[in-house]
């Protein structure tokens, strides 16, 4: 039997399980595709990072029967938080979900040195993989991009999930990547036209997996073209959860049934930004606040809000958690 029928059939049998509520001990068999989530941090009113509630996420999530979490990462404010805060933190998430889905923690740095660091600590504190985007400098030349990612893949031997966050990082340049990094397993795309450099990646091959951003908004058609799954807020992560399972049993219509409710939630997001997810997150019990600590304006008027009210009433028969 081949692998991937073997995973489909697997794919297959979950989704028809009667529906289970993970406790902490169970454990989640170890993926590197499907819905992984980019966790949002938490913060208190006095901008302070909110420990409580990130390991409530954390704990969500894996209720959620994700595929994997990924933290912190771009719509997880890594811009705002301190080298000994991503030290701190990291440790909660790992102590909170490892075992019950896939834990990457988020290595990129201000350098290479930076991130070698974060590296080498994800290792140590038994995350399952890293997770990095391009040095924060935003340099436009490939050469320093792939010394970056080479540096961190000397340190850390476990599995490496690379965010496009530059024009230099093309999806020709994350392919001849693949082939200099042998721990180089997810290129997370984004920007540009996504579907079609998933296509890339499937006819090079498929040595990457090709995961995707942008809110989830094409994850149908990525499937479609055999994407490895994506990277999208954790408010409704449950919601992706389910499309993916459904899809991947052979159950596509459903999928597709769910997938058009789920798509009114992304495209209010393209307006709102993240501050949505951390709105839904709130609603459902895991945070306390919708503070960002870069900014803390609320983008969400009292319309905005009625539309999410709607939404979450008509997506609430298959919230997970």
């Amino acid at each position: 039997m081949s692998d991937s029928l073997s995973r489909r059939l697997f794919l297959a049998a979950t989704a028809a399980a009667p529906a289970l509520t993970p406790t902490p001990a169970l454990a989640k068999e170890l993926t590197l595709e499907g819905i992984f989530v980019i966790m949002q941090t938490p913060f208190l009113q006095n901008l302070e990072i909110d420990e409580e509630s990130l390991a409530k996420e954390s704990d969500f999530l894996a209720r959620c029967r994700v595929h994997g979490v990924v933290w912190p990462a771009g719509a997880g404010e890594t811009k705002a938080i301190s080298y000994k805060e991503r030290l701190r933190y990291s440790e909660t998430v790992v102590k909170n979900a490892k075992g019950r889905t896939t834990v990457l923690i988020g290595v990129h740095g201000v350098n290479k040195f930076e991130a070698m660091e974060y590296a080498r600590h994800a290792e140590k504190i038994g995350a399952d993989g890293i997770h990095a985007l391009g040095p924060n400098d935003e340099s436009a030349d490939a050469e320093i991009h792939a010394d970056y990612f080479e540096a961190i893949a000397s340190v850390c031997k476990l599995p490496l999930s690379i965010q496009v966050s530059s024009g230099a990082m093309s999806t020709e340049f994350l392919m001849r990547l693949g082939e200099k990094i042998p721990t180089f397993r997810i290129a997370k795309l984004e920007g540009g036209n996504v579907p079609h450099d998933v296509t890339k990646i499937v006819k090079a091959g498929r040595k990457l997996i090709p995961s995707t951003g942008g809110g989830a908004m094409n994850l149908i058609n990525e499937m479609e073209r055999n994407g490895g799954g994506t990277m999208a807020g954790a408010g409704l992560a449950d919601i992706q959860t389910e499309i993916w399972d459904l899809y991947h049993a052979g159950k596509k219509k459903e999928a597709r049934d769910l997938f058009m409710k789920f798509l009114l939630s992304a495209v209010l997001e393209r307006r709102t930004t993240y501050v949505i997810q951390k709105e839904i997150l709130k609603r459902r019990g895991i945070f306390k606040t919708t503070v960002m600590r870069n900014t803390r304006t609320f983008k969400m008027d009292a319309d905005d809000l009625r539309e999410l009210d709607q939404i979450m009433e008509m997506l609430k028969p298959h919230f997970r958690a």
